[in-house]
């Protein structure tokens, strides 16, 4: 898919030329807590912390199939591929427990929460003339922004992509459904 679209208003805009929709896993992570310490601490002691979790974020996503679009301070978004979604959704729970470990060899108390949703994105390369980037759009981003609960939770459609024995691992949660991970 590349070209135009047109808006609500009718308006027409340009997508970028190598957009093209797809069915990806994507998970926004983020630390809860941070305000606490970030704003007390000594900001060369935070970046160094943060610094460490961009390394473990790039560890355990990277490593398992999944790619980091994007990290803003003390979150980011990740996409992986379906046929992927297990062993990401796993090095993400590995994240989390490693994130946690990390933050409190620098005396911070914080937890970190993954929202995992799978369905269609428009996928490539947004953003400014000579500033464009790999990002993801769509209704399936806001879905996984928005579940919002502690820990690593999954969305029905995110948990329909584990195996039976995998799903055991996580508890069903209502309303709205979502599953979350059972250390």
């Amino acid at each position: 898919m590349s070209g135009t679209s047109h808006t609500d208003s009718g308006a027409r805009a340009a997508l970028p030329s190598d957009c093209r929709t797809e069915t990806l896993g994507v998970a926004f992570f983020d630390l809860s807590r941070i305000a606490e310490w970030s704003s007390s601490d000594e900001d060369a002691r935070v970046a160094s912390f943060f610094q460490e979790f961009y390394a473990l974020a790039a560890k355990h996503i990277e490593a398992a199939g999944g790619r980091i679009v994007k990290l803003m301070g003390d979150a980011g978004l990740a996409v992986f591929p379906t046929e992927s979604a297990e062993d990401v959704i796993f090095a993400l729970c590995a994240f989390a427990r490693e994130a946690r470990g990390r933050g409190g060899e620098f005396g911070f108390d914080v937890y970190l929460n993954v929202n995992v949703h799978v369905g269609p994105v428009l996928a490539g390369s947004f953003g400014p003339p000579d500033g464009e980037r790999f990002d993801v759009i769509g209704k399936t981003v806001n879905i996984a922004a928005r579940l919002g609960r502690r820990g690593v939770t999954l969305s029905p459609q995110a948990f329909r992509t584990l195996s039976p024995e995998a799903r055991e691992r996580f508890e069903k949660i209502k309303p709205p459904i979502t599953y979350r991970f059972r250390p």
